[in-house]
């Protein structure tokens, strides 16, 4: 099975105030059928922690680095304003968590919070397993609402039974975001006489025609993976597909299809810029890393990705690489990109103190905790948030990342749609830029398994 885009996307190391990658465990399936909560869960919710005894929290997570020491620094600041409260860490490595966090879940020593990636490949098999608790009502007392606007409070929703993502019960809270933008040689666009940033996609075409031109390979893709043009392929369809219609498909919503003109408008888009030799000879003969490596030595203008590759970027390239978003079809067109929170943090059902654990999930993702995630490398979620960083780089991202969340405008990642779509969709790219199929075959092959995987 090939991997899906996200594990892929967390290999790579954050720079400060970049975001934190969004997570996709490898579990997929079914889960058992529920399991009763032996918790408190079904007392009325409360934002009291108690003073007057002892309390430990386990908290289970897969971050590395600065993502990892900003987890660590909050729990110090939490237990420096409660003492009576210890909050322990289980760290299990990326590669294994997901096989091992339904296990772990299922235990009668489950951690009391746990990191766990949206959509099918994890949240849904523990919501249909009963063992997480829904956080609705902590939501109402701690006013999430109000702090977080309602998509990045939707993907971290599932309907009871772990049917539908995007509607029903709250699950979790993430502590930052990810999104995919350009990234552009600044040498090479001066070269070439380009403005950025690119005011419609079609000046985007024009810089990528200019590049061509000048004998330089446009962008810098490389598929042998299969996921890589996936996020080139989500990003046209970011610009070209009404928001509510792309994000309905990716949440299952009925009579959704990826067959309406407008997903066709933007795959024809991406077999076009094939076409026209914007990837190079042969994206399917080259890894993404191998792309990323070409990129970073000054070879091609431009590299379509996400900030989790920010950090290598940027150690290789100093201030010479830049960040601009994937511009829209029309001049002043909302802001649109694909991206999505980081892997939220939930409650485990069978917790003996879910009160305290709302608590300190509301401490890691409150205002107070702002600078700490920055530090650590996730981009804020919280509006108003400061967004200049360190470098040049940083910032133009942070300012693109503002402006997308301020406008609700994350579009999430088509594999999310259901557990099979990236052993469809990958695929089907691959074979679009080999020339092997059209844009109308593929939405058609897509839409086919989007009807028959829906749980």
């Amino acid at each position: 099975m090939p991997p899906t885009s996200v594990p892929l996307r967390r290999r790579h190391r954050l720079l400060v105030l970049s975001a934190g990658i969004a997570s996709v465990a490898l579990l997929a399936g079914c889960a058992p059928g529920g399991v009763a909560s032996s918790g408190s869960s079904s007392a009325p919710a409360s934002t009291e922690v108690p003073e007057d005894e002892e309390i430990t929290l386990t908290l289970a997570h897969f971050e590395l680095g600065g993502l990892s020491d900003a987890i660590d620094n909050l729990i110090a600041e939490y237990e420096e304003l409660h003492p009576n409260v210890t909050i322990e860490t289980s760290f299990t490595s990326f590669n294994d968590y997901g096989q091992r966090i339904k296990l772990q879940m299922s235990s009668d020593d489950a951690p009391d919070i746990a990191e766990v990636g949206q959509a099918f490949t994890m949240m849904g098999p523990l919501v249909e397993g009963g063992l997480l608790r829904p956080l609705d009502d902590y939501a109402e007392l701690y006013g999430w609402a109000d702090r977080f606007g309602p998509g990045l409070l939707d993907q971290s929703r599932f309907e009871p039974d772990g049917s539908k993502f995007g509607s029903g019960d709250l699950y979790g809270l993430a502590l930052g975001g990810n999104m995919v933008g350009i990234f552009y040689n600044r040498d090479i666009v001066e070269q070439l006489g380009v403005e950025v940033p690119f005011e419609t996609l079609a000046d985007f075409e024009a810089a990528m025609q200019a590049a061509s031109d000048a004998g330089i390979t446009p962008v810098s893709l490389g598929n042998a993976e299969g996921w890589p043009a996936n996020h080139t392929h989500s990003s046209l369809l970011s610009q070209y597909v009404p928001q509510d219609e792309l994000v309905s498909w990716i949440y299952g919503d009925e009579g959704a299809s990826f067959t309406a003109d407008p997903f066709v408008e933007g795959t024809q888009a991406l077999a076009d810029w094939n076409a026209a030799g914007y990837f190079g000879e042969s994206p399917n003969g080259l890894s993404n890393d191998d792309a990323l490596s070409r990129f970073s030595a000054g070879d091609t203008a431009f590299f379509i990705t996400g900030n989790w590759s920010l950090a290598t970027v940027e150690e290789q390239m100093g201030d010479s690489v830049g960040f601009a978003a994937v511009p829209p079809l029309e001049a002043g067109g909302p802001a649109r990109a694909t991206g999505a929170t980081t892997s939220p943090f939930a409650i485990s059902s069978r917790s003996e103190h879910p009160d305290v654990a709302a608590n300190f999930i509301d401490f890691m993702t409150g205002p107070d905790a702002v600078d700490i995630l920055a530090e650590g490398g996730y981009a804020p979620l919280v509006p108003g948030a400061d967004t200049s960083a360190a470098t040049p780089l940083g910032t133009e991202f942070n300012d693109v990342w503002s402006n997308v969340v301020e406008q609700d405008g994350l579009t999430l990642y088509l594999d999310w749609a259901t557990v099979g779509m990236g052993n469809t969709l990958f695929p089907a790219l691959q074979e679009l830029l080999g020339d092997q199929t059209d844009a109308q075959q593929l939405t058609e092959r897509v839409q086919a398994e989007w009807e028959n995987d829906r749980p």
